[in-house]
Parts: structure tokens; sequence; C-alpha cells
């Protein structure tokens, strides 16, 4: 069954739900503790069970936001929120019921503790007759924890949008065609934590084997030890019979 795509603007769910009042507080109370930028870069949007034929480039603002400051070990919260973007659905596949809408943060730096980082949200409701978008983008938010100190900074990475209709789901996955700037820095403070796998301890048969090789050294001289005395024996047992051998001549 073939698909379309569908474009998703910011705001729009709030219009169609009515929670315009709402949602434009939820800025205000992030401006308080985060602070970011916003840029536009191109994406490639493609379908994931299709994405050879069904893909296509566009444009794409994103907005990245976290603390300024931040401790070793903390709980970093952070907010992405993208604009305007494409995503695929089945052209007749019904009504599309859920959808659940993730963004990636490539993290880098000294203090980053991995190289993504991953907010999602779910839609809001029904999506409507029209499968008009639902999904509340600045509700994405995600956390991270640094381990050590130092910066992390924040840029844009994959979007990621699943839909389900009665035909079944739909993936579609956007992502930089070049490389993202950063877009928020964190600096964090305080000593590093001490590696909570530390190294592991040495096996049952590593802690035998060094006594199996201390003991081959005496199990050797004990042979040694055995052989020469064996040939002392037999070389006194010889000489007893030569002394008598040259008594009885003489």
């Amino acid at each position: 069954m073939s698909r379309t795509m569908s474009r998703s603007a910011l705001g729009l769910a709030a219009v169609s739900l009515g929670l315009g009042c709402t949602l434009a507080g939820a800025p205000a109370a992030w401006a308080d503790s985060l602070e970011g930028s916003s840029a536009t870069y191109r994406f490639t949007c493609a379908d994931q069970d299709a994405p050879a034929t069904n893909s296509q480039a566009m444009d794409i603002e994103v907005y990245v936001a976290a603390p300024a400051e931040a401790e070793v070990g903390q709980e970093i919260e952070f907010q992405v929120e993208p604009n305007d973007y494409n995503y695929y659905s089945y052209i007749d596949g019904g009504e599309i019921t859920s959808g659940t809408l993730s963004a990636d943060v490539a993290l880098s730096g000294a203090a980053a503790p991995a190289s993504t980082a991953t907010a999602s949200t779910q839609a809001q409701g029904s999506f409507g007759s029209n499968n008009e978008e639902t999904f509340d983008e600045s509700a994405l938010r995600g956390t991270f924890t640094p381990t050590a100190p130092g910066d992390v900074t924040l840029a844009a990475g994959d979007i990621t949008i699943d839909v389900q209709q009665s035909e079944g789901p739909s993936t579609t996955v956007c992502s930089p065609e070049g490389g993202t700037e950063t877009l928020a820095t964190v600096s964090v403070t305080g000593e590093p934590m001490p590696d909570q796998g530390g190294s592991p301890g040495p096996s049952e048969s590593d802690q035998a084997a060094p006594g199996a090789q201390s003991d081959a050294p005496p199990e050797a001289l004990l042979v040694f030890g055995a052989v020469v005395g064996g040939l002392l024996v037999i070389a006194g047992i010889v000489m007893l019979g030569l002394m008598f051998f040259f008594l009885r001549r003489s």
C-alpha cells in the first residue's frame, strides 16, 4: 500500500486541542533554567519500510536547550524542539490512532557520558479524520548524567516519528545531511566518578595457575634427584664389585 507524507508545524497541536494557554506557558518555565539556541539544517526524511523510494529532503529548524551548569553525577534535563518536519503514513491505512515523536541530541566534550541522548513524547489525543498532527514538540525532554568534569555540548541529531494506523505502523527517520553545530553547552564541575564496573578479578583457574607453576620446579628437582640418586647407588655397587674382584685376585 502506498504512503503519503504529513507535514508537522510547531503549535498545531495547541490549536487543534485548544491548549494554547497551557502550551504557551511551557517555554517560559524552561527559560529560567535552560539556555540554548536554534538553527535550521537540511534533513532527509525516509520511510523505514522503503527508504530507497520513500524519502524527501527538507529544511528543519531545531531548538536545543540545557542548563548552563551542572555537577558530576547530577542528572541533566535537556529540551529539543524540531519544527516543521515530515513523516510518512499509509494513504488508505485509516485514521492514525497513536504516535511517538523522538529526537536525538549529539553529545560531545570531556564530560559527555555517551555519544547521544534521546527525548521522546507521545501524541496528545487522536490525530483526527485528516490525520492532523497532535504532537507537542515543546514536551520533548530527555536526561543524561555526566560522570566526569568538563563541558558537554549538545547538537541536533536524528528525528524519529512512529505512527500507528489500522493498516499497521509507519516509522519515519529524519537525519541531518551534514554536520550540526553546538546549540547548547553544559559546564560540569566536580570530581570524576569512580568506575562502578571495576576490573574483573582473576578466575579460580587463574588463581590456581600460579600454584601449579610454582609446584613444577620442585617436581622436576625431585625427579632429577631420584635419577642422580639411582646413578650413585649403581656406581657404588659397581665400585664394591670391583673391590671384591681385585681382593680375590690378590
